[in-house]
């Protein structure tokens, strides 16, 4: 009965652990951490893009396909929101803290909303950038 009933015991103690939590960054925590660097992105496990921060707010987004944006980004209240030119749509954030690192949620009402991009690192590199599709 004993060797049954542990397996059992150690699932139940493993769910009442609490679940790590989420902790927010507040846009000026992000800004110390970010401006000066390129921050390198993955969604699901794979890389989707990088980012250039200068100071003053400008960014260059580099996609996958090698090809770059520039933007610019602001705080608004406890969100981190970026304009990449006109056309497109202003794009807010909630950076948040895990035991895994940094996370960014796109916040909004669009198909994208909920999407969660992982920062997994950042250097002085500048963005290398090529034609779309292309590489670089």
């Amino acid at each position: 009965m004993r060797t049954t009933l542990l397996p059992i015991l150690i699932l139940a103690g493993l769910m009442a652990l609490p679940a790590q939590a989420q902790q927010p960054i507040s846009p000026s925590e992000f800004r110390e951490y970010a401006e000066g660097y390129t921050l390198y992105f993955d969604r699901d496990g794979k890389p989707f893009g990088s980012e250039m921060f200068e100071p003053g707010g400008k960014t260059l987004w580099r996609s996958s396909d090698g090809s770059c944006l520039p933007g610019v980004w602001r705080p608004h209240g406890a969100q981190v929101c970026f304009f990449y030119g006109e056309g497109l749509e202003v794009m807010c954030w909630r950076l948040l803290r895990d035991e895994q690192g940094l996370l960014a949620r796109l916040l909004g009402e669009g198909p994208e909303a909920g999407l969660e991009l992982r920062i997994t690192g950042r250097d002085k590199r500048e963005p290398i950038c090529g034609a779309p599709g292309r590489g670089a």
